[in-house]
């Protein structure tokens, strides 16, 4: 199979993005509402939200990468993660987990030349894709 463009990641990318930020968003006016002005109440819950948020995260990714390798957005780009190394097969709940919230940090973290790094790539990889033996691929 042929290898996923750079543009389509990164739409792809863009889409899961906001879903869950949406998702993340409505939970945090929820739990503003029920804080009220405290203050060490709202830092609590900033926590709070921000964990469930990583969770959420993981779960999203876990669930609908380790099911048929694609995410919201890799739908609608019509893309796909799988293993590298093992012809193409699913990834597991925990590895698409850990790619999705571990694997996108570490992309991330020097000004994101992780993502960028698949735009320059000969095998159009991104670091997570390197540290978790994964591809993505035109579904």
């Amino acid at each position: 199979m042929d290898k996923a463009s750079f543009v389509s990641r990164l739409i792809a990318w863009f889409v899961d993005v906001i879903a869950i930020s949406i998702i993340s968003w409505i939970l945090s006016i929820v739990l503003g509402a029920v804080a009220g002005s405290d203050g060490f109440v709202i830092g609590l819950l900033a926590a709070i939200v921000f964990l469930v948020a990583l969770l959420l995260q993981f779960i999203y990714y876990g669930y609908l990468w380790s099911k048929d390798g694609q995410s919201l957005g890799m739908k609608l780009t019509n893309i796909r993660v799988v293993r590298r190394h093992h012809s193409g097969e699913s990834i597991s709940f925990l590895r698409a987990g850990l790619r999705g919230t571990f694997g996108y940090w570490v992309s991330a973290l020097v000004f994101g030349l992780g993502y960028l790094w698949a735009a320059l790539d000969v095998d159009k990889e991104t670091w997570h894709d390197k540290i978790f033996d994964t591809w993505v691929e035109q579904a």
